[in-house]
């Protein structure tokens, strides 16, 4: 999904989207802080500068509070009205481009990542 005119990415986004990456990399995941959705937020908070999961920031931290965040468990709901909020609309997966968030299944899970030229990273 590619954030609209309200949250143009910056000038110097694929900068920003690498070093994203490269400061990323290693951490180890935790719920609220390192999980898929927080991943993918915190790659739209570097390219525009604000953030889409401002209003949930804080409120989980374990996988029962985050299961009790999205919709009904439902996290590809949740993602879309999450990007529906932050002015961001779907677009067909041939059109993804660097920096889009992606939904991919990582065996029998469905994760949210972001388009990183060929690959998406999650």
């Amino acid at each position: 999904m590619r954030p609209a005119t309200q949250h143009s990415r910056l000038p110097d986004w694929p900068e920003r989207l690498a070093g994203f990456f490269a400061d990323r990399q290693d951490q180890p995941f935790g719920w609220g802080t390192q999980d898929c959705v927080s991943f993918a937020s915190d790659a739209a908070m570097a390219l525009t500068g604000h953030d889409p999961l401002a209003a949930y920031r804080g409120q989980y931290a374990t996988e029962d509070e985050a299961a009790a965040i999205i919709c009904d468990g439902d996290l590809k709901r949740f993602v879309a009205q999450l990007m529906a909020e932050f002015g961001a609309s779907e677009c067909p997966v041939v059109f993804a481009q660097r920096g889009d968030w992606a939904m991919v299944q990582i065996g029998n899970q469905l994760v949210t990542g972001v388009v990183a030229g060929e690959h998406v990273a999650a």
